[in-house]
């Protein structure tokens, strides 16, 4: 079994495609073809199920592939251990919330960039349960998330909680109103799998709240428009209503703590150890993120 193999295995696994996967390895899809025949004789077991759009996993394929990303994340994570001289350096892959990413991350990132500039920086921003599964499958470094999770891959670490408040255009002036208007009201939230979209959803199923429809959107400034314009409702962290309050005509409605103060955890594998550039990171951000109670209480205050 070659290292070679195992990264087309994996490639056709991410990609569904033996053409995609030969474009992502840069190379034939006949050589594709060719390795994974070799490694299916070697193992005594069929790997793909070949379609006409495709290829999908076989039971032994699923199986052999957590083993074979293991295998080269290792390989990897020895090589990098190897080189780590101590300096952050080298690609340094986040992922975030689209929340947490758009108020909390952009001082932290600028900041961060400034200070290890050989550290080349991505990020990437999805749902809750999106970036776990990156983190699972070893696409991303670490990643913001909403709460804390049972889940013994994944090291968790709490950076700091946010409020969240009910949204609504300036038509609706108080909670108890739009409790009352709750069935004639659209729920607007991002995809499943957004913790904030299952923290409203739970909050209204305990209310006995029903409302008229749930619309999936998939950006934060879709969402606020249409909420400032009286399409619906949304359930979004305080200091996002706070900021975009100024541009937009939309009102705050306070919730129960138990319901408002939800965690921002950031989370990584357990069985990975941390490179350099990450270590520093999250250094970085327990710094900063240390000030936000304050900074919050002073920005409402301001508002006020």
């Amino acid at each position: 079994m070659e290292m070679r193999q195992l990264q087309i295995f994996c490639a056709v696994a991410e990609q569904g495609s033996f053409t995609a996967a030969a474009q992502k390895v840069h190379t034939v899809q006949s050589n594709v073809t060719m390795r994974v025949k070799e490694l299916e004789a070697e193992l005594g077991q069929q790997l793909f199920i070949r379609q006409k759009s495709g290829v999908v996993l076989t039971a032994a394929g699923r199986t052999f592939l957590t083993y074979a990303q293991r295998i080269l994340q290792l390989t990897n994570e020895s090589r990098a251990a190897l080189q780590d001289t101590g300096t952050p350096r080298g690609l340094l892959r986040l992922g975030s919330m689209e929340t947490t990413a758009a108020i909390r991350l952009p001082p932290l990132l600028i900041q961060y960039r400034e200070r290890y500039p050989q550290v080349q920086l991505s990020l990437q921003t999805g749902t809750t349960a999106e970036l776990i599964k990156a983190i699972e499958s070893h696409q991303l470094d670490g990643a913001f998330v909403g709460g804390l999770h049972h889940n013994p891959a994944l090291s968790q670490e709490e950076v700091f909680e946010e409020e969240l408040v009910l949204l609504s255009s300036k038509a609706i002036p108080s909670l108890s109103e739009l409790i009352e208007q709750i069935t004639q009201q659209t729920v607007l939230v991002f995809k499943t799998g957004c913790f904030y979209r299952s923290t409203l959803e739970h909050w209204l199923h305990q209310a006995g709240l029903v409302p008229d429809q749930i619309m999936e959107m998939g950006t934060l400034d879709g969402i606020l428009s249409c909420v400032a314009s009286g399409m619906g409702i949304s359930l979004l962290p305080k200091a996002i209503a706070q900021t975009r309050s100024m541009h937009l005509p939309i009102q705050c409605h306070e919730l129960p703590p138990q319901v408002a103060r939800v965690k921002t955890v950031f989370i990584r594998r357990s069985d990975t150890l941390p490179s350099s550039a990450l270590r520093s990171f999250l250094a970085l951000a327990h710094t900063q993120f240390a000030q936000l109670p304050k900074s919050m209480q002073d920005q409402a205050e301001r508002l006020d």
